[in-house]
């Protein structure tokens, strides 16, 4: 049972990275079974289509990510130590051999992913931003974040500038992204 736990992690992680890197429709079960080692039956058996895959490698970003916003360590943090991990995640998929942003890169092919991806996809990027929008809002309420327009707006901003500056980091280097986010943080901090 271990092993069999095992090899669907492997898989899921392996997925992850490829959509991060490639996007959904630039890899194959034969890509996965190459680098694990394993058969295509073997992914078969625990994704029977690359869309359960993909809905999958989604759904598990999504419970990753709502494990963290209501762990009662992350609730005690204030705006600025909040907003700052966000923004870690985003700089370490830059470090990470430039992968891009999940959710931007299935939101780049959004028309050409199934139905069921796209769903996903527009889940996790609306909690994405529900969470983004609730701690902007508690950061201007403390004074602490300093912007004009409404938190869902710079929510939006915010979000759409990370993950274009991956994406643009991927041709241009990650000074690129380094720079906008530095923007970002001169136009929100006080």
């Amino acid at each position: 049972m271990v092993r069999h736990e095992n090899t669907r992690r492997a898989i899921l992680n392996l997925a992850e990275a490829l959509l991060q890197d490639k996007g959904f429709n630039g890899f194959s079960y034969a890509h996965i079974a190459t680098e694990l080692n394993v058969k295509n039956a073997a992914i078969h058996y625990h994704f029977p289509t690359k869309e359960a895959l993909g809905c999958a490698v989604i759904k598990r970003y999504r419970d990753r990510f709502q494990l963290w916003v209501n762990n009662a360590r992350i609730k005690d943090l204030s705006p600025q130590e909040k907003i700052n991990w966000f923004f870690d995640i985003y700089t370490k998929m830059r470090a990470d051999n430039g992968k891009v942003c999940l959710v931007g890169s299935l939101e780049a092919e959004f028309n050409a992913i199934p139905e069921s991806l796209q769903v996903e996809v527009d889940a996790l990027h609306r909690e994405l931003l529900i969470w983004l929008q609730a701690t902007l809002q508690e950061g201007r309420e403390a004074g602490k974040f300093n912007f004009s327009g409404e938190p869902a707006d710079k929510a939006a901003l915010i979000l759409s500038s990370l993950q274009g500056g991956l994406q643009m980091a991927r041709a241009l280097g990650s000074d690129m992204f380094n720079r906008v986010l530095a923007q970002i943080r001169r136009e929100l901090f006080f």
